[in-house]
């Protein structure tokens, strides 16, 4: 069962999101080095993830935890930015990739359960196959 690509805008989305995450990685370059490399290694992870979201894949992301994420990330970062009304990196990171995460999210969940049931309804195959 092959998942396709997700559509151009949220594609586009999932772009921002990636970008979203910049001022966070400029802000810890003013760390020591290893609090650089973790920076640098948890903004690779969240770029790993978004895109592979959006991307054609024959295997589904655990999804549970992909919207435990997004919805803490997008609480956090909004949360932020509208109760001190000042723009930190880190609320701008947060917010902005939750927000691409979550659109990410439910595009990824509606292709996968759209290729679910391409797989369950072809000619031949079993009405009560696990995918």
């Amino acid at each position: 069962m092959a998942i396709g690509e997700a559509s151009r805008i949220v594609r586009w989305y999932a772009y921002a999101g990636c970008l979203a995450v910049v001022p966070f990685v400029v802000a810890g370059f003013r760390l020591p080095w290893y609090g650089t490399a973790v920076v640098l290694g948890a903004a690779m992870a969240a770029w790993a993830l978004l895109l592979t979201l959006v991307r054609p894949t024959a295997t589904a992301v655990a999804l549970p935890a992909v919207w435990a994420a997004a919805g803490l990330l997008t609480v956090y970062g909004t949360g932020t930015l509208l109760l001190h009304g000042t723009v930190s990196a880190g609320a701008l990171a947060a917010g902005g990739y939750g927000w691409a995460l979550l659109v990410a999210a439910l595009s990824h969940q509606r292709r996968r359960n759209a290729a679910a049931h391409r797989h369950v309804t072809r000619p031949g195959a079993t009405p009560h196959a696990r995918v």
